[in-house]
């Protein structure tokens, strides 16, 4: 391995510490958002029944103690229960777009390493390769194709390397943001469901 980073040449080292930043922010990213995921189905069953009988603090008692986007979300939804229905959503929507933050925040790194890496790589290539047209300019004989040819694939290792840190950090980047767009599609239906069952309440 440290053979193949020295004939990379100086280009390895932003794509290792590529590398490096795709794996942090994905492990991170997957740990924040795979713990965020909760039954909330069960979640807004459980606040319908405590509405549904008046206990509005143990409602929001149930939502603070989960978490989660939606569980924040519902939570704000019965904090200005007794409040209009517009003005319910418009606090509900403020809080969700905060969450909705939360949960792409670095999400855009792994985009930029995933076009980055590639770019890196070819870029090394082509400072290799004319590096090596450099010594074949100097040498002479019978040498020079088979020297030329180890130059060559000496100068494509940092192609290699920057697609294989791209199609994976990709792949990764992909599941994350199906992920959050989960989160977010689940999050705007329970604010409906929790919407109507306040509009409910007020109507009685």
């Amino acid at each position: 391995m440290l053979r193949i980073f020295a004939l990379g040449g100086p280009v390895m080292i932003p794509l290792l510490l590529c590398s490096i930043f795709a794996l942090a922010i994905g492990i991170e990213r997957l740990w924040y958002l795979l713990r965020s995921r909760v039954d909330t189905d069960d979640l807004l069953e459980d606040i319908k029944l405590s509405l549904g009988q008046g206990k509005v603090l143990e409602a929001m008692q149930i939502a603070k103690k989960s978490r989660g986007p939606v569980a924040a979300v519902l939570a704000t939804g019965i904090a200005h229960y007794d409040q209009d229905r517009e003005e319910i959503k418009e606090h509900m929507t403020v809080v969700g777009q905060e969450e909705i933050h939360k949960m792409e925040r670095r999400l855009g790194a792994l985009d930029f390493i995933v076009t980055a890496s590639p770019l890196l790589g070819i870029l090394g290539t082509v400072t290799g390769i004319i590096d090596s047209f450099n010594v074949m300019g100097a040498m002479e004989g019978v040498t020079q194709a088979s020297a030329l040819s180890i130059g060559i694939a000496e100068a494509l290792i940092t192609t290699a390397t920057g697609l294989i840190i791209a199609v994976p950090t990709m792949a990764l980047a992909s599941y994350l943001n199906s992920v959050v767009n989960t989160l977010i599609a689940d999050m705007n239906k329970k604010s409906n469901e929790l919407l109507n069952v306040l509009d409910a309440r007020s109507d009685i």
